[in-house]
Protein backbone atom coordinates (compact mmCIF):
# COMPACT_ATOMS: atom_id res chain seq x y z
CA UNK A 1 0.00 0.00 0.00
CA UNK A 2 1.32 3.71 -0.80
CA UNK A 3 2.35 5.50 1.94
CA UNK A 4 -0.39 8.35 3.05
CA UNK A 5 -1.75 10.58 5.88
CA UNK A 6 -4.86 12.62 6.53
CA UNK A 7 -4.06 15.66 6.76
CA UNK A 8 -5.91 19.00 7.20
CA UNK A 9 -4.74 21.79 4.60
CA UNK A 10 -5.30 25.36 4.03
CA UNK A 11 -6.99 26.11 1.38
CA UNK A 12 -5.07 26.71 -1.67
CA UNK A 13 -5.45 27.65 -5.12
CA UNK A 14 -3.95 26.18 -9.18
CA UNK A 15 -3.75 28.02 -12.29
CA UNK A 16 -4.33 25.31 -14.63
CA UNK A 17 -4.33 25.00 -18.66
CA UNK A 18 -7.26 22.64 -19.38
CA UNK A 19 -8.69 19.90 -21.81
CA UNK A 20 -11.56 17.82 -21.47
CA UNK A 21 -11.12 13.93 -21.49
CA UNK A 22 -13.47 11.73 -23.45
CA UNK A 23 -13.79 7.96 -23.94
CA UNK A 24 -13.05 5.10 -21.10
CA UNK A 25 -10.32 5.55 -18.26
CA UNK A 26 -7.67 3.42 -20.58
CA UNK A 27 -8.43 6.50 -23.24
CA UNK A 28 -8.39 9.28 -20.93
CA UNK A 29 -4.62 8.46 -19.24
CA UNK A 30 -3.58 8.18 -22.91
CA UNK A 31 -5.21 11.66 -23.18
CA UNK A 32 -3.34 12.96 -20.12
CA UNK A 33 -0.11 11.51 -21.72
CA UNK A 34 -0.86 13.41 -25.00
CA UNK A 35 -1.74 16.30 -23.17
CA UNK A 36 1.23 16.75 -20.67
CA UNK A 37 3.54 15.79 -23.72
CA UNK A 38 2.41 18.95 -25.17
CA UNK A 39 2.45 20.93 -22.08
CA UNK A 40 5.66 20.15 -21.41
CA UNK A 41 7.01 20.78 -25.39
CA UNK A 42 5.55 24.13 -25.13
CA UNK A 43 6.91 25.03 -21.94
CA UNK A 44 2.91 26.12 -20.87
CA UNK A 45 4.00 26.28 -17.51
CA UNK A 46 6.77 28.54 -17.39
CA UNK A 47 4.19 31.63 -18.53
CA UNK A 48 2.42 30.48 -15.09
CA UNK A 49 3.99 32.74 -12.32
CA UNK A 50 3.20 30.26 -9.70
CA UNK A 51 4.53 29.89 -5.70
CA UNK A 52 6.53 27.72 -6.37
CA UNK A 53 7.55 25.98 -8.95
CA UNK A 54 5.66 22.12 -8.57
CA UNK A 55 3.72 21.13 -11.98
CA UNK A 56 0.52 20.19 -10.63
CA UNK A 57 -2.18 17.89 -12.45
CA UNK A 58 -5.87 18.40 -11.45
CA UNK A 59 -8.88 16.66 -12.22
CA UNK A 60 -11.89 18.05 -11.89
CA UNK A 61 -15.60 16.68 -13.24
CA UNK A 62 -17.72 19.61 -14.37
CA UNK A 63 -21.38 19.07 -15.88
CA UNK A 64 -20.38 15.53 -16.28
CA UNK A 65 -17.24 16.28 -18.24
CA UNK A 66 -13.88 15.03 -16.90
CA UNK A 67 -11.36 18.27 -17.01
CA UNK A 68 -7.58 17.65 -16.54
CA UNK A 69 -5.33 20.20 -15.91
CA UNK A 70 -1.47 21.27 -15.71
CA UNK A 71 -0.56 23.99 -13.28
CA UNK A 72 1.06 26.12 -11.03
CA UNK A 73 -0.11 26.67 -7.33
CA UNK A 74 -0.91 30.63 -7.36
CA UNK A 75 -2.23 33.11 -5.06
CA UNK A 76 -6.60 33.20 -4.89
CA UNK A 77 -6.54 36.62 -6.07
CA UNK A 78 -4.56 35.74 -9.61
CA UNK A 79 -6.79 36.21 -12.19
CA UNK A 80 -7.02 34.27 -14.29
CA UNK A 81 -6.10 34.55 -18.59
CA UNK A 82 -7.49 32.96 -21.61
CA UNK A 83 -7.75 29.39 -21.81
CA UNK A 84 -6.84 29.43 -18.13
CA UNK A 85 -9.13 28.10 -14.91
CA UNK A 86 -8.61 28.88 -11.46
CA UNK A 87 -9.17 25.65 -9.27
CA UNK A 88 -10.12 26.63 -5.91
CA UNK A 89 -9.33 23.69 -3.39
CA UNK A 90 -10.95 24.14 -0.05
CA UNK A 91 -9.49 24.11 3.93
CA UNK A 92 -10.08 21.21 5.56
CA UNK A 93 -9.04 17.55 5.30
CA UNK A 94 -7.51 15.96 2.33
CA UNK A 95 -5.74 12.24 1.88
CA UNK A 96 -2.11 13.16 1.13
CA UNK A 97 -0.48 10.14 -0.75
CA UNK A 98 3.32 10.00 -1.95
CA UNK A 99 5.24 8.13 -4.17
CA UNK A 100 7.84 8.08 -6.38
CA UNK A 101 8.11 6.86 -10.41
CA UNK A 102 10.79 6.99 -12.92
CA UNK A 103 9.22 10.08 -15.06
CA UNK A 104 6.52 12.67 -14.47
CA UNK A 105 2.95 10.30 -16.14
CA UNK A 106 4.27 7.25 -14.04
CA UNK A 107 4.38 9.54 -11.22
CA UNK A 108 0.68 11.12 -11.63
CA UNK A 109 -0.79 7.48 -12.74
CA UNK A 110 0.77 5.94 -9.28
CA UNK A 111 -0.62 8.70 -7.10
CA UNK A 112 -3.92 8.18 -8.89
CA UNK A 113 -4.12 4.47 -8.90
CA UNK A 114 -3.30 4.71 -5.22
CA UNK A 115 -5.92 6.63 -4.13
CA UNK A 116 -9.07 5.50 -6.08
CA UNK A 117 -7.69 1.85 -6.44
CA UNK A 118 -6.27 1.15 -3.06
CA UNK A 119 -6.60 3.67 0.24
CA UNK A 120 -10.52 5.39 -0.95
CA UNK A 121 -12.01 2.35 -1.31
CA UNK A 122 -10.88 1.31 2.60
CA UNK A 123 -10.91 4.20 4.58
CA UNK A 124 -13.02 3.40 7.15
CA UNK A 125 -13.79 7.14 8.43
CA UNK A 126 -13.54 9.74 5.66
CA UNK A 127 -14.94 9.55 1.91
CA UNK A 128 -14.23 11.18 -1.30
CA UNK A 129 -17.16 12.76 -2.26
CA UNK A 130 -16.45 14.65 -5.55
CA UNK A 131 -14.47 18.13 -6.23
CA UNK A 132 -10.79 18.31 -7.55
CA UNK A 133 -8.14 16.86 -7.10
CA UNK A 134 -4.72 17.14 -7.73
CA UNK A 135 -1.06 15.69 -7.57
CA UNK A 136 2.13 17.72 -8.18
CA UNK A 137 5.59 16.67 -8.75
CA UNK A 138 7.86 17.88 -5.87
CA UNK A 139 11.17 17.02 -6.84
CA UNK A 140 13.74 14.89 -8.78
CA UNK A 141 16.64 12.76 -8.14
CA UNK A 142 19.22 10.33 -9.69
CA UNK A 143 16.16 7.89 -9.02
CA UNK A 144 13.07 9.72 -10.89
CA UNK A 145 11.11 12.04 -9.21
CA UNK A 146 9.06 12.54 -6.13
CA UNK A 147 6.03 14.04 -5.30
CA UNK A 148 2.24 14.20 -3.95
CA UNK A 149 -1.27 14.02 -4.30
CA UNK A 150 -4.01 15.79 -2.30
CA UNK A 151 -7.91 14.43 -2.50
CA UNK A 152 -10.56 16.55 -0.02
CA UNK A 153 -12.25 14.23 2.19
CA UNK A 154 -15.26 14.70 4.37
CA UNK A 155 -15.71 12.38 7.56
CA UNK A 156 -18.64 9.21 6.91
Amino acid sequence: MADYTIETKAAFTVLGIGTVLTGGFPEMGQQKTAFWQKVNSAHALDHLAGLNDYPFAVNEAINGEFHYYAGREVAADTAAGADQRLIAFPAGKYLVITAAAPDQMGLYNTLEGAAFGEILPQLADYAYVGGPNTSCLTGTDGNGVHGKMLVPLVEK
